[in-house]
């Protein structure tokens, strides 16, 4: 289990090394304007928390509008449902993997509302998605910060969108500071 976790981290990086130096400026390569966001979370499922902490790490891509990211789901989940157990243990710690295009929708003075669309790679099946690999959906708020930092809020889901019944998703808010 732990090569397969140290083969998708090395993949993940081979992957930001490629796309880095891609933009094109001029028609010349130069490199490209990127963000390394770093951050923490909590998941939740419906109304209510289900007790897991993320720390998620991005590099962005050609001014936001990609991105490639490792999210750790660091403890275990739980939450309750009508029809399992009150408080059940619906999945343990895993890694997940997105690469994703953004679109920038809203631009207004230090603020920028973000959706973005992409696949997601889990290390693990478990209750809540049935499949390892996902649809990932983001809408993310970002917020200048002086000295060329920048804040951002983000609602994420993982979800195999019904291909494999039944998909309840993983859903989880992180907010970032990047660089």
């Amino acid at each position: 289990m732990s090569r397969l976790r140290a083969r998708a981290l090395s993949s993940w990086a081979v992957c930001a090394l490629l796309l880095a130096p891609a933009a094109r400026a001029d028609g010349l390569l130069t490199p490209c304007e990127c963000d390394v966001l770093v951050g923490a979370g909590a998941t939740f499922k419906f109304f209510a928390w289900s007790q897991g902490v993320v720390i998620p790490i991005q590099l962005e891509i050609d001014q936001s509008r990609w991105e490639i990211g490792a999210y750790r789901l660091a403890t275990a989940q739980s939450f309750e449902e009508s029809y399992i157990l009150p408080t059940s243990h619906v999945a343990e710690p895993y890694w997940g993997f997105t690469a994703m295009r953004r679109w920038q929708i809203l631009h207004r003075g230090w603020s920028r509302l973000y959706v973005g669309f992409g696949a997601n790679y889990r290390t693990e099946v478990d209750y809540l998605v049935r499949s390892k690999w996902n649809f990932a959906y983001v809408i993310a708020e970002r917020f200048d910060l002086p000295h060329g930092a920048l804040l951002e809020l983000a609602w994420r889901h993982w979800s195999d969108a019904w291909i494999r019944e039944p998909d309840r998703g993983q859903n989880f808010v992180t907010l970032s500071v990047g660089f």
